[in-house]
C-alpha cells in the first residue's frame, strides 16, 4: 500500500485497449437495468434512434473534450496532480470537484444496490426463487430492507472488489476492462440466444426492435436526452481522468465517437436481453416499479433453468456496476492522490468513506426511514433518495455544465487550434460543446426530477 503516486500512472499506447476501458466506463448498470422499460414503453427502435442522436449531440462533444484536456494535462512531469492542473484557475475547479463528488455519491448509491443484487444472486444460486410469487418477491425485499446487517456484508464485499482494482492504478483498470467487457457482452448475447429458443421470443422482437409510435415526441426527446446524460455518466469527469494517461496521436474526437457508439450497442444489447427474457417468461418489463428486484426473481420461477438464468443476469449487472463504479471513482482517486498520498492509501481512505456513506444510506431504510414529495413524486427511501437527488439533480448536471463551459469558453484556452479546431467535424463538436451541451444540461436540470427519479 505504499509507493509514489506517479508510479501508478501508465501509458496507454493501444487505442483498442483504451476503447475497452472506455466501454467499461460507459456500459453502466443503469443503462442495462432501465433499457427493458425504455425499449418497451418508448417505441423500441424509435427510442434507440433518439437515444443515439442524443448521445451524438451531447455526450460526444463533452467526452471528446474531456479526453483532450486530460491528455494535455497528463503531459507534465507529475501525473498525480494532472487532474487538478487540467483546470487552471480556482474559479473553474468547482466543476471538477462537483463532478468528482457527484460520481462518488453515485458510486455509494450503486454500492447499496449492488449489496441487494449480491443477496439476490446468492438467493438465485440457492434456488430460493423456484415457484416464487409476486407476494413472495415483495415480502423478501421488505425483509431485506428491515435487516440491513446482511446487506452491509454484501456491500463491504462489493466495495473491496472495487477498491482493490482502483488501488492498482489505471493499468489494473485497463487489464480488468480488457477481460471483463468482452465477457460481459458475450454473456448478454448468450442470454439473447437462449431467449430465442423460447416460444414467445419472436412475438416480442418487433416490440423491442422495430420502430414503434412513442407516447409523445416531446417526452421521447426528453427521456432520450436524460438517458444520454446519465447513461454514460456525464458529469463524473471519468473520461477527463482517463485521458490523463492517454498518449499518442489518436484523435480524441474519434475515440469519443467510438465510445458513444459502444454505449449505444452495449446498453441496447443488455436491455434487449433482459426484456426478451421477461417477455419469454410471460412478464412485462413495464410491470411493477423495480425490474431488478420484482421482475427478475419472478423470471426464475417461470423460465427453463430459471435459477441459472436469473443468476447470470445478476452476475452481468454486477459486473457492469463494478466497472462503472471504478470509472466514477477515478476522478476522486486522482484528486486525493494529488494531495501527496500513494494510490493505495487514497483507495483505503475513499474505501472507508464509501463504506460509511453506503452504511448510513442502508441503515436509513430501517432506522431513519422517512418519505417526502419531490416535484410531485413520492419518495419513500429516505436518505437514499436524498443522496440521489443531490447527485443527479445538483452535482452531476452542474459538474457537466461547468466542464462544458470551461472547455468551450475559458479565456486562457484549454484547446490548441491544431488539436481541437482542425477540420469541419472538430469545429462542429467544439461549438456543440459551447452551445448545445450547456443548453442540454439546463433542460436535464429542469426535467430530470420528473423523468429519471
Amino acid at each position: 500500500m505504499s509507493g509514489s503516486p506517479e508510479k501508478t500512472v501508465v501509458v496507454w499506447s493501444s487505442p483498442s485497449r483504451f476503447f475497452l476501458v472506455g466501454l467499461g466506463a460507459l456500459a453502466g448498470m443503469d443503462s442495462f437495468s432501465e433499457f427493458p422499460y425504455l425499449l418497451t414503453h418508448y417505441g423500441g427502435g424509435t427510442f434507440v434512434a433518439a437515444y443515439a442522436l442524443a448521445l451524438l449531440a451531447v455526450a460526444w462533444p463533452l467526452l471528446a473534450a474531456e479526453l483532450t484536456v486530460g491528455r494535455r494535462a497528463g503531459e507534465g512531469t507529475r501525473p498525480a496532480g494532472a487532474l487538478v492542473r487540467a483546470v487552471s484557475g480556482r474559479g473553474w475547479r468547482w466543476a471538477v470537484y462537483a463532478a468528482s463528488l457527484g460520481g462518488f455519491l453515485m458510486f455509494c448509491y450503486v454500492a447499496v444496490v449492488a449489496g441487494w443484487m449480491l443477496s439476490y444472486l446468492h438467493a438465485a444460486l440457492a434456488g430460493d426463487f423456484r415457484g416464487a410469487t409476486a407476494a413472495f418477491v415483495e415480502m423478501r425485499f421488505s425483509h431485506l430492507a428491515a435487516h440491513p446487517g446482511t446487506v452491509l456484508a454484501w456491500e463491504a464485499l462489493f466495495l473491496m472488489l472495487v477498491f482493490l482494482v482502483s488501488a492498482g492504478g489505471l493499468g489494473a483498470i485497463e487489464d480488468l476492462s480488457y477481460l471483463v467487457v468482452p465477457g460481459l457482452l458475450a454473456l448478454f448475447a448468450a442470454l439473447v440466444v437462449f431467449a430465442a429458443t423460447l416460444g414467445s421470443f419472436f412475438v416480442s422482437v418487433p416490440t423491442l426492435l422495430a420502430p414503434q409510435p412513442a407516447p409523445s415526441g416531446t417526452t421521447l426527446t426528453l427521456v432520450a436526452l436524460s438517458q444520454a446524460f446519465f447513461g454514460p455518466g456525464l458529469g463524473t469527469a471519468s473520461l477527463l481522468a482517463y485521458g490523463v494517461s492517454l498518449r499518442g496521436s489518436t484523435s480524441a474526437g474519434r475515440m469519443a465517437l467510438a465510445l458513444v457508439l459502444a454505449q449505444v450497442f452495449a446498453a441496447w444489447l443488455g436491455g434487449f436481453a433482459l426484456a426478451s427474457l421477461a417477455f419469454a417468461a410471460g412478464l412485462s418489463p413495464l410491470a411493477g416499479g423495480g425490474f431488478l428486484f420484482e421482475t427478475l426473481p419472478l423470471m426464475g420461477a417461470r423460465l427453463p433453468y430459471g435459477a441459472l438464468v436469473v443468476a447470470l443476469c445478476y452476475l452481468g449487472l454486477l459486473c457492469a456496476a463494478w466497472l462503472s463504479g471504478i470509472a466514477w471513482l477515478e476522478p476522486a482517486m486522482q484528486l486525493v492522490a494529488a494531495r501527496g498520498l500513494s494510490r493505495g492509501r487514497a483507495a483505503l481512505g475513499l474505501g472507508v468513506a464509501a463504506f460509511v456513506t453506503a452504511a448510513v444510506l442502508t441503515l436509513s431504510l430501517k432506522s431513519w426511514a422517512f418519505s417526502f414529495t419531490f416535484f410531485g413524486r413520492l419518495k419513500t427511501l429516505g436518505l437514499l433518495d436524498v443522496a440521489m437527488i443531490i447527485a443527479v439533480n445538483v452535482l452531476l448536471p452542474w459538474g457537466a455544465g461547468g466542464l462544458s463551459l470551461l472547455m468551450g469558453w475559458a479565456s486562457d484556452g484549454l484547446f490548441g487550434r491544431r488539436e481541437a479546431l482542425h477540420g469541419l467535424l472538430p469545429r462542429l463538436w467544439f461549438w456543440a460543446l459551447r452551445l448545445l451541451v450547456p443548453a442540454a444540461v439546463l433542460i436535464v436540470i429542469l426535467t430530470a426530477p420528473r423523468l429519471v427519479l
